[in-house]
């Protein structure tokens, strides 16, 4: 049986570091295609993302309403995507600029195949990336939570902070203005997988971080 959020938070104020992993993968996709659509950038928003999950782990004693935390994460979010545009981005090196020359002949074929998908993932993040653009904000949200981040109505809903008819009607309406490109989006989202690794990841990252406990003087 799925523990809810707040039970969950309850358990890591009490110094059990493990019970933030459920949350890390309930609501890690659906992040990680917030932050995408934010910032236009699939493997950057890998890092937000992380980012965003290490900062809730710190903050979690001061989330007042532990029912809200898909909220106040949505938030988080959003504001480390807005100070990533904010800030100058520096030139990023191509995968082009390797030296291949280094890479022994055994792995060079490798090198070429991973390239070619890498490539192809990226062309199809293009596709649906220029599909969602013809969406109104609010829309272009919701499809991405629902397609991208795999989200239920329900989910979307806690995560937005609005109703769950208001998410129906802004998915119902997006569907509508794209109509049969809506089988584009689908057939591409093979190209949004997260690693299997990427909730391990952040776990291993918050056990380095001192457990949050509740301030019992409150």
């Amino acid at each position: 049986m799925e523990q809810k959020d707040a039970q969950l938070i309850q358990r890591v104020l009490q110094g059990d570091q493990e019970s933030f992993s459920p949350l890390v993968r309930k609501y890690q996709k659906g992040v990680h295609a917030l932050v995408w659509r934010k910032i236009g950038d699939f493997h950057i928003a890998q890092e937000i993302t992380q980012d965003a999950f290490l900062t809730a782990y710190k903050k979690l004693r001061t989330l007042k309403n532990h029912n809200q935390f898909a909220g106040w994460l949505y938030v988080i979010a959003a504001n480390l995507s807005r100070d990533y545009l904010r800030r100058k981005r520096l030139p990023m090196e191509s995968l082009d600029a390797d030296n291949t020359n280094e890479v022994d002949k055994g792995s060079y074929s490798q090198y070429v195949a991973d390239k070619q998908k890498t490539d192809a993932d990226e062309t199809r993040r293009e596709i649906v990336k220029e599909l969602l653009k013809k969406l109104p904000e609010s829309e272009r949200t919701v499809m991405t939570l629902h397609y991208l981040g795999e989200m239920t109505i329900q989910a979307i809903s806690e995560f937005l902070g609005v109703s769950p008819n208001t998410v129906k009607s802004r998915l119902s309406r997006a569907r509508n203005r794209l109509r049969k490109e809506e089988d584009v989006i689908q057939q591409n989202l093979g190209s949004f997988q997260l690693p299997d690794t990427f909730a391990d990841n952040i776990m291993q990252e918050v056990s380095r971080i001192s457990p949050v406990f509740r301030d019992l003087t409150i």
